[in-house]
């Protein structure tokens, strides 16, 4: 009796560990509007209803910045995208009774009040190539969106405020001709 009780656990055990190793591939989420928004391998669905379809399922299913925002009687979902070797990206949704459309791509990060401003914020920058020069640097710039009265725009003040407390400038268009970062001097140190 008491080896056919060992073998029971052993074989609990491993189906156990071969549930945890399951990788997640689906995430449920409930407005509340009551509506029901699932997202499963690579598919957005809108109570019961397809309303997007991925090319590539590359959502990042474990993240916890995956979420519902609701501002007043609009809702929008936030998936992060894998975007190695890139940093991870925001696809945000604004769900609409049985429909999700698109409204922006953004560096995924933390979604809250990063200003101060009582709005909600998200955004960053990405990764910059290494340059190896000794008197210039890459310029680093951030894109920041808020949300703000049920819309998602574009946040000139806080993407400024990070471009010049990161680069020590704030260059308006930083990017070259061939979609590379400007170089800008390099900050010395003081002496």
């Amino acid at each position: 009796m008491k080896k056919i009780l060992i073998t029971l656990c052993l074989g609990l055990g491993s189906c156990l560990a071969a549930q945890a190793q399951k990788e997640k591939n689906e995430l449920h989420f409930k407005s509340g509007q009551s509506q029901l928004i699932t997202v499963y391998k690579g598919t957005v669905f809108v109570n019961g209803n397809k309303a997007f379809i991925f090319q590539k399922d590359n959502i990042n299913y474990a993240s916890k910045r995956n979420k519902l925002v609701e501002d007043g009687r609009t809702v929008f979902l936030f998936l992060e995208i894998d975007n190695a070797p890139n940093k991870n990206r925001f696809l945000v949704f604004n769900i609409d009774h049985s429909l999700a459309d698109t409204v922006v791509n953004a560096i995924a990060s933390d979604v809250k009040d990063w200003d101060g401003d009582g709005n909600l914020e998200f955004g960053g920058a990405e990764n910059t190539p290494v340059y190896n020069g000794t008197d210039s640097a890459y310029y680093v710039a951030s894109r920041f969106y808020e949300i703000k009265k049920g819309k998602i725009s574009y946040d000139a003040a806080l993407t400024e405020k990070t471009d010049l407390k990161k680069n020590k400038v704030f260059l308006t268009d930083p990017y070259d001709a061939n979609g590379q970062p400007k170089l800008i001097p390099k900050r010395q140190p003081k002496r």
